[in-house]
C-alpha cells in the first residue's frame, strides 16, 4: 500500500498512507504512470489475450548485454503486436536499431520517461516501416526506462 504513488515509508497499520506526498511531482508522476498503465492494459488485448500461450510472446532482443537492452512483442488473437523495449542502462540510446515484427506505422503508446511521469521527455516520433525485407528502425530509448510501441 502506498506503492501506487511511491510512498517513502513502509506501510504501517498504525499510520495512514502518506497522501500528502502527491503534491510532489515525483510522487504524482508515479500515480499518473500507474493510472495510464491500467488504462492501456484494459485497451490492449495483446497484453493479456495470450498470456498462457507461447504464441503470445516473441523475443526481439534478448542478448544485448552491452547495451543493457531487452525487447519483445506481445500478440493478441488478431495477430496485432505490442512492442516493449527496456533500457536497463543509465545511458540513453539515441539510435538503437530495433527489429519490429511487421511493417506499418508504429507509435509510442507508453514511455516511463514521459515528462508527465516526472521523466526527461526522451520520446519517439511515429516510425514508418515500409520495406518488408528490412523490418527495423532506429528508436530512442531513455535511460532506465521502458517504451511501448503499437501499430497505428
Amino acid at each position: 500500500m502506498g506503492s501506487e504513488f511511491a510512498q517513502n515509508d513502509e506501510w504501517s497499520e498504525s499510520a495512514g498512507l502518506q497522501w500528502y506526498l502527491m503534491q510532489y511531482g515525483e510522487h504524482s508522476g508515479v500515480a499518473e504512470m500507474l493510472s495510464q498503465l491500467n488504462e492501456i492494459y484494459r485497451k490492449t488485448p495483446s497484453l493479456w489475450q495470450k498470456d498462457t500461450s507461447s504464441e503470445g510472446f516473441t523475443w526481439l532482443v534478448n542478448n544485448d548485454a552491452g547495451a543493457n537492452v531487452l525487447a519483445f512483442a506481445r500478440w493478441d488473437d488478431n495477430g496485432e503486436p505490442l512492442v516493449s523495449i527496456t533500457n536497463f542502462s543509465p545511458m540513453p540510446h539515441e539510435r538503437y536499431q530495433l527489429s519490429f515484427p511487421m511493417i506499418g506505422t508504429w507509435s509510442e503508446v507508453f514511455n516511463t520517461d514521459s515528462i508527465q511521469f516526472g521523466g526527461s521527455g526522451f520520446t519517439n516520433s511515429a516510425i514508418s516501416i515500409t520495406d518488408g525485407g528490412h523490418v527495423s528502425a532506429s528508436v530512442r530509448i531513455p535511460p532506465l526506462a521502458t517504451v511501448w510501441f503499437k501499430r497505428s
